[in-house]
């Protein structure tokens, strides 16, 4: 995953990139990532944008969308959402 700031671009798979608009729960953070491998696991794709945010890396990552319907972080980010997608990351937690 790159962003607009960086100049690296992935291989296009066989299923195509996405570009999506991502953000920290709080709003702190957000990066658009141009190149997003549509068949990449939504979880890799929590991490990496977590990691560029400078998030905790001892923390469980999710992606929820802007229904706040949490991504499956096992199925692939393109089988869930479309390009252009607005997506936030937020810790896992267990309430209870």
């Amino acid at each position: 995953m790159t962003t607009r700031q960086e100049s690296a671009v992935a291989p296009n798979a066989a299923g195509g990139v996405l570009s999506l608009e991502l953000s920290d729960v709080t709003g702190s953070h957000s990066l658009v990532a141009e190149d997003v491998q549509h068949s990449l696991p939504a979880g890799a794709v929590a991490r990496a944008a977590a990691n560029q945010f400078s998030l905790p890396e001892n923390v469980p990552w999710s992606l929820h969308d802007d229904r706040g319907a949490f991504l499956d972080d096992e199925a692939p980010i393109g089988d869930q959402v479309a390009t252009g997608a607005k997506l936030w990351v937020s810790p896992k937690t267990h309430l209870g």
